[in-house]
């Protein structure tokens, strides 16, 4: 069932993690997990630009657009 916060700012779609290819990319995955639904898709993508960052991208609700955060790791 879509909660109504949902319905009004959005929701959590995907996450993507852009990070060094030395890092597990399953303890990263299982670090990030339990804070969001099973539902949500986790991908960890190669760093290009030098700083390893998290993008968490938001569907649109009624009173926010589609939008995506991003996070600073190191």
């Amino acid at each position: 069932m879509i909660s109504v916060k949902s319905i009004l700012f959005g929701a959590v779609e995907k996450i993507v993690i852009h990070c060094e290819a030395t890092r597990d990319e399953e303890l990263i995955r299982d670090r990030i997990r339990p804070d969001f639904s099973d539902a949500v898709p986790v991908s960890i993508e190669p760093s290009m630009l030098g700083m390893e960052y998290v993008q968490v991208h938001y569907s649109a609700g009624l009173l926010r657009p589609a939008h995506a955060d991003v996070m600073v790791i190191s």
